[in-house]
């Protein structure tokens, strides 16, 4: 992420032609920059929160807090620009975006934010077995559907801790595409 932070007007510049904002990725920059040789002569840029294990490698999603007035600002032009992957928030007035002459920004924020962090398939490796397995047993035809349906739908799915459940969902990220009890037989999986 190519920022450029102007200390004396407390604005972090994104740098042209950079049109989307990582949250995370910004109070890394953030962090980096409070630790430089200019950035320890100044007051904080940011507080940050979030990030607590909830467990089953879920965690509280990341808030950003632009602190003395800070505001991240846009090159200017006619584009959208969007700011992403944890909330946002403080600079001027309650502000933490500047005008950008042309930008429309969508800063997309939440009040229930969580990461799910997922490693390979995010399935566990018996589920994983039990779902190849499954795949094997199909008639070639079938065998690409369900790997096409794994590939693109896997990494959208719900456990339920208590009772193991595990939905897939469509596209849509809301409509179930097919659910299983993982402690039962993945072979009975039946799509929606």
């Amino acid at each position: 992420m190519a920022l450029v932070f102007d200390q004396p007007n407390a604005l972090i510049e994104v740098t042209n032609p950079q049109v989307t904002v990582d949250i995370q990725t910004l109070i890394d920059a953030i962090r980096a920059e409070e630790a430089s040789e200019l950035g320890i002569t100044y007051p904080a840029i940011a507080g940050a929160s979030g990030k607590e294990d909830l467990g089953d490698s879920v965690a509280v999603g990341i808030t950003t807090d632009l602190l003395n007035n800070w505001q991240l600002h846009f090159w200017e032009g006619n584009y959208i620009a969007k700011i992403s992957g944890g909330n946002l928030v403080g600079g001027i007035g309650g502000d933490p975006v500047a005008y950008s002459a042309g930008v429309q920004v969508l800063l997309i924020q939440s009040a229930a934010s969580t990461v799910v962090s997922v490693g390979g398939s995010a399935l566990t490796s018996t589920e994983h077995d039990q779902l190849m397995g499954l795949i094997n047993g199909l008639t070639s035809e079938q065998s690409a559907e369900m790997s096409a349906i794994y590939k693109s739908h896997m990494h959208r799915r719900s456990r339920n801790a208590t009772t193991r459940v595990i939905t897939v969902f469509e596209d849509d990220n809301v409509t179930p595409f097919a659910e299983f009890d993982s402690n039962d037989d993945i072979s009975e999986i039946t799509p929606r």
